[in-house]
């Protein structure tokens, strides 16, 4: 009676440590499910966001939104200033900083390799205030942004002037219509990238000049032209 007892016991232990590494091994494949199934989220997560990524870098956020406009200067045959009409494509908006945009420029057998200033702004202003560019004419832009800041009123724009030179550099300038204030270009507004160029590098007729806009994270827009031969003094023409 004694022994049977003994071999119902036996059995009984056995019966518990068997469910024990039962529930051991259900619970291990619990967890190593849980982490496999993690793992695919992650992974496919991951790939969605390469994926958006490559298709957000292999095209251009920017487009030509109207004609190119070549500004002359007073010698004849030279172009001083180049306004290019910008919109957003494809997207809600477009950051124009200084820090991640890059406008590269050529012209003869001149290039630069990012002469991008930034938004225009009144610099005399604190906080800054953009300049919006409705109602004003491109004369007045160029001018407010090449003049200095000596003799002045205070909202002096200047972006464009090396005060120890003296004189206006070769740069770039956007400015935003309908601008909401911040370093983005948005689908609702309109920017005006204005290009002016020093006198030593003012295009003459028949010169090709390349335009690279690259906008951060972003393929570049690519604008390429020749100087039209007629271009009369102080006036705007088309670019061909």
């Amino acid at each position: 009676m004694r022994r049977r007892c003994l071999v119902r016991e036996r059995d009984g232990m056995v019966g518990l440590e068997a469910a024990i590494v039962l529930i051991a091994f259900v619970i291990v494949a619990a967890a190593f499910s849980f982490m496999v199934v993690n793992m695919g989220l992650y992974a496919t997560q991951k790939g969605r966001d390469v994926i958006s990524q490559g298709i957000h870098e292999s095209g251009c956020p920017l487009t030509i939104d109207g004609n190119i406009l070549i500004k002359a200067s007073n010698r004849s045959g030279y172009a001083k200033a180049i306004i290019i009409p910008l919109k957003t494509m494809g997207t809600k908006w477009v950051s124009m900083g200084t820090n991640g945009t890059v406008v590269s420029l050529r012209i003869r057998d001149k290039a630069w390799a990012n002469i991008y200033r930034g938004i225009g702004v009144f610099n005399g202003t604190e906080p800054k205030m953009q300049i919006d560019p409705t109602g004003l004419q491109f004369d007045t832009i160029i001018a407010n942004l090449t003049k200095g800041s000596q003799s002045e009123p205070p909202a002096w724009w200047g972006q464009l002037y090396d005060n120890e030179t003296g004189t206006y550099i070769t740069g770039a300038v956007l400015v935003i219509e309908n601008s909401n204030g911040d370093d983005a270009l948005h689908h609702f507004e309109k920017g005006f990238l204005i290009i002016v160029l020093d006198l030593k590098s003012e295009a003459s007729v028949r010169d090709e000049v390349s335009i690279e806009i690259r906008p951060e994270k972003s393929a570049p827009l690519t604008i390429e032209f020749t100087i039209p031969e007629a271009l009369p003094e102080d006036s705007y023409v088309m670019a061909g």
